[in-house]
């Protein structure tokens, strides 16, 4: 694959404007079982977006919201026609840089199985499968744990495990 992701521009926002187009783009996802609770959204501790050289929005992903040194990845879409380019390795990339300047010491992500794209950027992103564990919302979806400490030293079990609580292993 070639890496197109240059060729577009990435922006931290948080840009009314910009938040609300994230959020829309993320709305037209094809597996929306679970449908994008915007006020939670655009409390996001950070957004990027992939915008056209004319500024069309092709991109979004987010730190989600909270707070502490542990911050959930999430949200990230790339419009089904720009797909194939590298903008969901950059996007990642770009929410790590940020999460790094924000002193956020370890990032984790949830990963639909069948979502093979998404668990494929974050391993070549350098991100780390932890286990599977069954959806809580009671789907029977299986839902693979990742997490990328950004912080040598971490007790990654003890994180990881604090965030899971009592879902049911799986692997």
């Amino acid at each position: 694959m070639t890496d197109l992701s240059s060729s577009f521009t990435y922006l931290v926002t948080r840009e009314p404007a910009y938040l609300k187009a994230a959020a829309n783009l993320v709305d037209t996802r094809d597996d929306n079982a679970h449908p994008l609770n915007h006020e939670s959204f655009f409390r996001s501790r950070s957004v990027v977006v992939a915008l056209t050289k004319e500024g069309g929005m092709v991109g979004c992903a987010a730190i989600k919201e909270g707070e502490g040194d542990m911050a959930e990845m999430g949200y990230l879409m790339v419009s089904p026609a720009y797909r194939r380019r590298g903008i969901a390795q950059r996007l990642t990339r770009e929410r790590v840089s940020v999460a790094k300047q924000d002193g956020i010491k370890m990032l984790w992500a949830t990963v639909r199985d069948e979502n093979t794209a998404s668990k494929a950027n974050l391993l070549k992103n350098g991100w780390h499968f932890w286990h599977n564990y069954l959806s809580v919302r009671g789907t029977g979806n299986v839902v693979g744990w990742y997490y990328l400490p950004i912080e040598d030293g971490l007790d990654i079990d003890a994180r990881m495990q604090s965030l899971v609580g009592d879902r049911v292993r799986v692997d």
